[in-house]
């Protein structure tokens, strides 16, 4: 009878080892300044926002499986993966939960949980620049507030409505028009912008205005209202 006992004692607690097994939830990002980060609880970002997930098991019993699950109610996301690491990009406004669970004979015997808020879009583009190469204003491109931006496609045109330029990457400090066009400087003048961009938080931005090349004018609050 003490011998039945003890196995059985041997057998719960080799069980329990095996199910209840370490799990640490870390979020890996690049933040908007190139700096890698990695999270373990909540927090705030910007979108378009690529993050690695990693569950670093330990103990996992042969008979358990990793499931993430992403979701975002508002957006109506609801997103299940079973490898061991993942990667996901988030490109909608809101709350985004994501959970690493521990599955054992179809029941959660450990979780673990992080939610990350992104936040609504801003887009603002500026009425002047000073390409000179003094290292200020040398780039025509989306204000320094923008935030959120999921699509971006600016345009840059002459009076005759002539298109000189045109990008994509609004987060690349170097990625706007740099007042030259098949690689020669344009006159100093009015030239035309229309940016057509997508928020995370749905916001569609129709931007047209005016842009003032002034290459002797370098004060950048003067040049960047």
């Amino acid at each position: 009878m003490k011998i039945r006992k003890l196995l059985a004692i041997l057998a719960f607690c080799l069980f329990a080892t095996g199910a209840y097994a370490d799990i640490e939830l870390k979020v890996a990002y690049t933040d908007k300044n190139g700096v890698e980060v990695i999270a373990t609880e909540d927090f705030q970002a910007e979108a378009p926002l690529h993050i690695r997930l990693t569950s670093n098991p330990s103990g996992l019993d042969a008979g358990a499986t990793i499931e993430w699950h992403i979701k975002n109610t508002v957006a109506g996301i609801n997103i299940t993966r079973y490898e061991e690491n993942t990667e996901y990009e988030l490109t909608i406004a809101g709350v985004t939960e994501i959970t690493l669970q521990v599955v054992q004979d179809n029941e959660v015997v450990e979780s673990a949980s992080i939610r990350i808020t992104i936040s609504d879009s801003h887009l603002e583009m500026p009425n002047a620049f000073s390409p000179n190469n003094d290292g200020i204003n040398d780039y025509f491109q989306a204000k320094k507030n923008a935030k959120s931006i999921v699509e971006f496609h600016a345009y840059i045109f002459n009076r005759h409505g002539q298109k000189l330029y045109d990008w994509t990457d609004w987060q690349n400090e170097e990625s706007g028009w740099d007042g030259t066009y098949n690689g020669h400087p344009v006159k100093d003048g009015v030239y035309f912008v229309y940016v057509k961009a997508r928020g995370a938080d749905g916001i569609e931005y129709n931007i047209r205005r005016d842009v003032n090349l002034i290459r002797n004018y370098n004060t950048a609050e003067s040049t960047n209202p």
